[in-house]
């Protein structure tokens, strides 16, 4: 039986399919910021992906105490001589020490429905403006209908079955995990404890295969603890343990209920020692939650979610094909036919992946936010500080979500703590400093595991300048003076550290030696990824200075950083008009290069004067339009700074293509999942952050000056539209609606 088109006003919230997913990538993802759950929609052996935040593996660790200092001044001297070749190998062969660690799968929830028939009039969906998941089939006359969530309130994944007819619901449940398990039912309520690996390689060495992953009784090696419990309410019908799995049979309703929670009690705390009872909790969270009725906790869930969707939107013309299934209006847009509704859907998808994935009091989001299923995920699926974590939260802000935010806040917090060390013990330096990635153990030395070729990325220490500016602005969007007082001494702590290492070259402030992240230039037919400087170093550094500097101001403090701006050296224009992304122009290595650090001063800072954003512009026309899915939600924003819709949404396209679920496969470049995700590939949710921001930054700008731009980037087809509560620096807000590219109304409040 034919599904009918949904209302055109709900095709910018909601995802929905004519089929089960057959993979993870096809999945719809749920979350309350620390649980994250991925469902499949299956009608007969359903699958939930399960995810907490803080399973990770491994667990505190000292950085080695080797002679790094020396080494680090003899790297600069080498670096000052010209010989950049030995600083280089000097550097990947002894400045570095171990891995992060990673993000792991908690396990499955497995439910088995024990009917049989024809499936009729199947549809899946996620109603994105309500976090919730629906499936609904037919069965011989008989309606199923299944909704899933994943509470805040409660702090458990709430599944509800219903059927047409009483009595109709017999199915049979359970968790299971490919992490090490042990597994019981008691009183109808089944638990799955146990606890992560570590991960280890040796140096010169990756996490190759699961052999890496090594389990340890011992209380020092010992990894986290976690537990997940399994509870059910019946309505009618019968419950009984069936050989490990929860039956329940010939029940008119049911309410499933799934809780988890970990040993972890802090970054620099041993989870071996740690003296949470993630059983008890786990069975705290359950009791809570059955004493609610299920349309009681949907009513919860639905307010506490829409407190923070509501407060923004954007929308756009529909057309004939907004009310189609979601994978098909994909196909259909990258066949050249028309679909803005689309757009909008991405950009509400961003907001509410970030309210599913970051919350107050959770981890930040990682590489896949909070949703992986896999043992050896992509990148370890840490956070990547050089682009990757940042990204995750550009729309935040503009999108009114402080507290959403505020992960990230705490992490930098954490790592300008463990950075303090790694300052003293790398560099004999003061402040703090964090490299490449980190982990939930705030990793912040290079993390190189002296792999070969990994200055390339590893040696890159402006990670710290990066996060900071992104405090500052908290501070920009939020105007809280309390919160900028308390966050100042992590601000002039990474400023600090940058300070105290600065040298002059030709008669300007340097950091050296630099990287360009990920990025190679040649040199007298060689290799090089160090630099005496790059643009993207001394962008950050600009940044940091300039945060500092009027923080400074604000507090009534003495500016230490003004005088120093000028001092710095500023990105170069080539003799072939591009911006030069090194210390000088060099013979260039990868011409489509995915990274496009040295135009981090176009986006997503704001400091490029006319003559660099030409110059920019350039940069992105000879990088061209392919790239990685965050790549090219970078692009989208650049373009969009640069005021060219027209490729801006070329670029959004690009990014909306759509890239079957069963591919993980790093030759294709970006694209999107049929469950909205980005593909990487494989799947890293950047992309879809990255987008979101990016349609912003085509509707709603702010000048260098703080004053708003209104339709900067506006494509033709874009013809009509409304834009609601989108945040500006200073608390203030914008709403307008244009048509035929011209503004209609328009107010601040």
């Amino acid at each position: 039986r034919a599904v009918s088109n949904m209302n055109s006003k709900m095709s910018e919230h909601t995802l929905w399919y004519q089929k089960p997913a057959d993979n993870f990538n096809e999945a719809l993802p749920l979350g309350n910021g620390r649980i994250g759950a991925c469902v499949y929609g299956r009608t007969d052996n359903e699958t939930i992906s399960l995810n907490e935040d803080t399973l990770w593996s491994g667990y505190p660790k000292e950085i080695a105490k080797e002679n790094f200092p020396d080494i680090y001044k003899k790297a600069v001297s080498l670096c000052e001589e010209g010989r950049v070749k030995e600083a280089q190998k000097l550097l990947e062969d002894k400045f570095g020490d171990y891995l992060v660690q990673m993000y792991l799968p908690l396990g499955r929830l497995r439910i088995d429905m024990k009917h049989t028939g024809e499936i009729n009039g199947y549809k899946r969906e996620l109603r994105i403006d309500r976090a919730v998941h629906k499936v609904v089939y037919d069965i011989q006359g008989r309606e199923y209908i299944r909704e899933c969530f994943v509470s805040h309130d409660a702090q458990v994944v709430v599944i509800h079955f219903n059927c047409s007819q009483p009595a109709g619901i017999s199915f049979s449940a359970w968790l299971e995990s490919d992490l090490k398990c042990k597994y019981e039912i008691t009183d109808n309520i089944m638990c799955m404890e146990g606890h992560a690996p570590n991960c280890f390689a040796p140096y010169r060495d990756s996490y190759k295969s699961t052999d890496y992953q090594i389990y340890a009784e011992s209380p020092a090696e010992k990894g986290m603890g976690f537990a997940a419990m399994l509870g059910v309410d019946v309505s009618g019908g019968l419950i009984e343990n069936d050989g490990g799995k929860l039956s329940i049979t010939n029940a008119d309703e049911v309410t499933l209920y799934v809780a988890a929670r970990t040993a972890f009690e802090g970054w620099n705390k041993h989870p071996s020692g740690s003296k949470v009872d993630y059983k008890k909790e786990c069975l705290s969270d359950l009791s809570k939650a059955c004493k609610f009725s299920y349309h009681q906790l949907l009513k919860q869930h639905l307010a506490s979610h829409g407190k923070l969707y509501d407060r923004c939107g954007i929308s756009l013309n529909s057309s004939s094909n907004s009310g189609k299934p979601t994978d098909k209006r994909m196909e259909l847009l990258a066949a050249g036919e028309e679909d803005n509704a689309l757009y909008a859907l991405l950009f509400n998808y961003g907001r509410y992946l970030a309210i599913s994935a970051s919350r107050e009091g959770t981890q930040p989001m990682n590489l896949q936010g909070i949703w992986n299923e896999k043992l050896l995920p992509p990148w370890n699926s840490n956070y990547t500080l050089n682009i990757n974590t940042e990204m995750n939260y550009w729309p935040l802000l503009v999108c009114g979500l402080p507290e959403c935010y505020t992960p990230l806040i705490r992490m930098t917090q954490e790592l300008a703590e463990s950075g303090g060390v790694t300052a003293r013990v790398y560099y004999d330096a003061d402040g703090w400093v964090c490299h490449h990635s980190t982990d939930i153990w705030r990793l912040t030395h290079p993390g190189t595991n002296r792999l070969p070729g990994n200055a390339q990325w590893g040696f890159w220490n402006m990670a710290s300048g990066w996060l900071a500016v992104m405090l500052w602005d908290y501070y920009r969007y939020t105007g809280d003076k309390i919160y900028l007082k308390n966050i100042y001494p992590v601000m002039e702590g990474a400023a600090l550290f940058y300070r105290q290492l600065l040298t002059e070259k030709e008669g300007k402030l340097i950091l050296s030696p630099s990287t360009s992240p990920e990025n190679n230039y040649i040199q007298n037919g060689e290799v090089h990824a160090i630099d005496h400087s790059t643009a993207m170093t001394q962008e950050i550094l600009y940044d940091i200075f300039s945060a500092v500097s009027q923080t400074q101001q604000i507090l009534g403090l003495e500016d230490q950083y003004a005088e120093l701006l000028p001092r710095l050296k500023k990105p170069q224009v080539q003799k072939d008009g591009l911006l030069c992304e090194w210390d000088e122009e060099h013979e260039v290595w990868d011409m489509h290069h995915r990274h496009l650090s040295h135009l981090y001063g176009l986006f997503p800072s704001n400091q490029f004067d006319e003559e660099q954003k030409k110059a920019a512009g350039k940069v992105l026309e000879q990088r061209g339009d392919g790239g990685t899915g965050w790549s090219l939600a970078w692009k989208i924003n650049l373009w969009a700074r640069l005021g060219d819709g027209e490729r801006a949404l070329k670029l959004l396209n690009h990014q909306l293509r759509p890239v079957p679920g069963n591919c993980d496969s790093t030759e294709h470049t970006g694209g999107s999942y049929p469950n909205l995700l980005c593909a990487h590939p494989p799947f890293q949710i950047d992309g879809n952050f990255g987008a979101a921001n990016g349609i912003v930054e085509m509707l709603v700008q702010t000048d260098c000056n703080g004053n708003p731009v209104l339709l900067p980037a506006l494509p033709k087809s874009w013809k009509e539209g409304k834009v609601r509560g989108i945040c500006l620096p200073g608390g203030k807000k914008v709403s307008f609606g244009w048509s035929d590219g011209k503004i209609t109304d328009a107010y601040f409040e």
